[in-house]
């Protein structure tokens, strides 16, 4: 397999549990798009809008976190489930 191939798959399969992780937890998804939004501002070289880049990172954070929660919690609810 090519590594073109490899990353194509990656970034399909990241979008993919993006998109579980949306259907799942509403608050993700709008921490997401907020994210997405700064990230296009903070690319427009505006000086006031780079001052953003800290913000990007905790919501960044904040999302990763989001995500690990939920899937520490699925987890865990899923055993509970299948005991």
């Amino acid at each position: 397999m090519r590594c073109a191939d490899v990353r194509n798959l990656e970034s399909h399969l990241d979008q993919l549990r993006r998109r579980r992780d949306d259907a799942r937890d509403p608050v993700l998804h709008q921490l997401r798009g907020m994210l997405e939004m700064l990230q296009q501002r903070e690319q427009s070289q505006d000086p006031q809008q780079a001052r953003l880049s800290t913000v990007i990172d905790t919501l960044q954070q904040t999302a990763a976190e989001l995500g690990g929660t939920n899937d520490r919690l699925e987890t865990k609810l899923l055993e509970k489930i299948n005991k």
